[in-house]
């Protein structure tokens, strides 16, 4: 599967788990937070395509997938990601 393939299924898992997602330009990388009731998923605009993927990966990892459906080739990246962390 090419980047940007692997790239849009993770930004739509992330809209089916209520995560609003933001791309944003600054000095940092990104990560996941909470405001209130509302998930936040932020990504440095300016990263290539490999290091936003490594933290949708990385972030969503955290998050109990069980009950989800995610593209079996989406959830093993997921996985490998989790025990490589």
């Amino acid at each position: 599967m090419k980047t940007a393939e692997v790239l849009e299924h993770l930004e739509k898992l992330s809209q089916n788990l209520a995560i609003d997602l933001r791309y944003e330009k600054g000095d940092f990388k990104g990560g996941l937070c909470r405001v209130k009731d509302q998930r936040i998923l932020i990504i440095n605009s300016k990263l290539p395509d490999e290091e936003k993927i490594k933290i949708f990966l990385s972030e969503l990892g955290q998050l109990d997938l069980q009950n989800t459906y995610v593209l079996p080739v989406i959830r093993e990246l997921i996985e490998e990601q989790a025990e490589n962390t």
